[in-house]
């Protein structure tokens, strides 16, 4: 059998070879440079996630950001620190209620042993709730932490547990709390708003 071979290398046959030609190389060029440009967004999007964990590791403020399912996916140094929580453990995604029954087994809390499982068990729905009203939490070791919620869009949590040591020194002066201790037992718009009139 005989190839006919003006016939495929007729003016249209080779245009349209020639034309086939062009595009597979223009497809490849392409794919190429979208693979190259992705893994460009993911060598800067991971520069850009190591950029962040180091400054988050810097901050006196304990970072924990928890997946929708309540699982630790980030914890910072700070919050290490505070709880002394090992690496090893924070590195493996703890639950939530492992970081808290660690902090509870670790006698973190001032909390009084009858009352810290209902603390726990409180502090963790309201986690899950979302519900964004701070806290003020006292740690044995003296540091007085605020703690705080924020929901994040993908139904994740983030917790910040901000040092306010500096704030409650200057404010627990015993004479001033006495003062105010003393004007929660008694009307506060008493005689004296009179007197200043």
């Amino acid at each position: 059998m005989q190839i006919d071979w003006p016939m495929f290398l007729s003016p249209g046959t080779e245009t349209a070879i020639v034309v086939i030609a062009a595009l597979g190389i223009t497809l490849a060029v392409r794919l190429r440079r979208q693979r190259y440009q992705a893994r460009q967004r993911a060598a800067q999007q991971h520069a850009t996630a190591e950029r962040l964990t180091a400054a988050l590791d810097r901050i006196d403020i304990g970072i924990v950001l928890l997946n929708a399912d309540t699982r630790a996916e980030f914890i910072n140094r700070a919050f290490r620190d505070y709880f002394a929580l090992p690496d090893a453990k924070a590195d493996s995604k703890p639950p939530l209620i492992a970081l808290m029954y660690h902090a509870r087994d670790t006698n973190a809390y001032t909390i009084p042993n009858d009352e810290i499982d209902h603390f726990i068990a409180r502090r963790i729905e309201q986690i899950r709730a979302g519900n964004p009203a701070p806290e003020t939490l006292r740690l044995a070791n003296g540091r007085v932490l605020r703690l705080s919620c924020a929901v994040l869009p993908d139904g994740g949590r983030m917790l910040s547990y901000t040092p306010v040591n500096d704030l409650i020194r200057h404010d627990d002066d015993t004479a001033d709390r006495d003062y105010y201790l003393a004007l929660r037992d008694g009307d506060v718009f008493d005689s004296r708003l009179d007197a200043a009139e």
